[in-house]
């Protein structure tokens, strides 16, 4: 993670990228998006990327911040641009937490905007510690890189990045650092909680590889020694004789549990469920809950590699 200011008064980063950000102002307005604060309030405004973002942001400051999540609930990501009014509406953001990956383009057009706009912003990025993963068997095109950007669902990087949060928060706001201090124990002591149970499930499994839609648990996996089997591959479903090799493998490998991120409802995933006799669990990486989440990720596990 790192702790940065946007440069006032330099040069955006990219010539294209600064053009993109411009056409996005002048372009077609979309839904009108409120600012994270409004004019008088004194909370902290912050923009986070992704919801489990946002609620590590909320989990820390508590009343005193004001976060809107650029992209809403819903919403593929990777293909995700910001309208001209959330542009507009968070120009006076004081904290952006930010993954960092290139799967996420629109995080760095919104910072070529507000370099310009808003130079005072403080940028927490997710990603700029960790080392980026390739995602398993799946060759998903996320962008330049073949890697994972799913990284914060691993708690180790949550546990990171709720300290760089934090120290972003008691430098903007040092009246309220006890208070931020305080929450930061708290969760820390709820990831650490969450640790001690996943590192229980792997070490009581009876296999080490679970089935998956979509590889977006590469950083899980690997914090705990577990290797996720991906269905999907290029982001294409698998023909037939792909299928056929994996439920081979599932087979040899006894996986009877197939997951998927909630809200999709692949049918690959549903025919090797059914031809293992097993089920398919839903689970959403983007959801606001992240601490919630990641238990019925814990949940899940202890049901398929048992």
């Amino acid at each position: 993670m790192r702790l940065s200011r946007v440069p006032g008064g330099a040069a955006l980063r990219r010539a294209g990228l600064a053009m993109a950000a411009g056409a996005l102002l002048l372009a077609g307005c979309g839904g009108a998006e409120e600012p994270a604060a409004a004019p008088g309030d004194e909370r902290i405004a912050v923009a986070a990327s992704v919801p489990p973002l946002a609620y590590l942001v909320d989990r820390l400051g508590g009343e005193r911040v004001a976060t809107t999540v650029l992209v809403p609930p819903g919403t593929e990501p990777h293909a995700y641009e910001p309208s001209p009014r959330q542009i507009a509406a968070l120009a006076d953001a004081h904290l952006f937490v930010e993954i960092g990956h290139p799967a996420f383009p629109f995080e760095a057009r919104f910072l070529d905007h507000l370099a310009a706009t808003n130079p005072g912003l403080q940028v927490v990025e997710v990603a700029a510690a960790v080392e980026l993963l390739e995602a398993g068997d799946d060759e998903h095109d996320h962008g330049e890189a073949m890697t994972d950007p799913h990284v914060w669902l691993a708690p180790g990087t949550m546990a990171r990045a709720a300290r760089e949060v934090a120290a972003a928060l008691v430098q903007l706001d040092p009246e309220h650092a006890r208070d931020v201090r305080a929450r930061l124990d708290a969760f820390l002591a709820d990831i650490a909680a969450l640790d001690r149970r996943l590192a229980a499930v792997a070490a009581g499994a009876k296999r080490r590889s679970f089935l998956v839609h979509h590889a977006a648990w590469t950083y899980l996996a690997a914090e705990y020694g577990l290797d996720q089997v991906a269905v999907e591959a290029g982001g294409r479903e698998p023909g037939p004789r792909q299928l056929a090799r994996i439920a081979e493998t599932a087979r040899r490998e006894g996986i009877r549990v197939v997951f998927v991120q909630q809200g999709f409802s692949p049918q690959s995933a549903q025919v090797l469920a059914d031809e293992l006799g097993g089920r398919v669990v839903a689970l959403d990486p983007m959801a606001y809950d992240w601490l919630a989440t990641m238990h019925r990720v814990a949940d899940g596990l202890e049901e398929a590699l048992r």
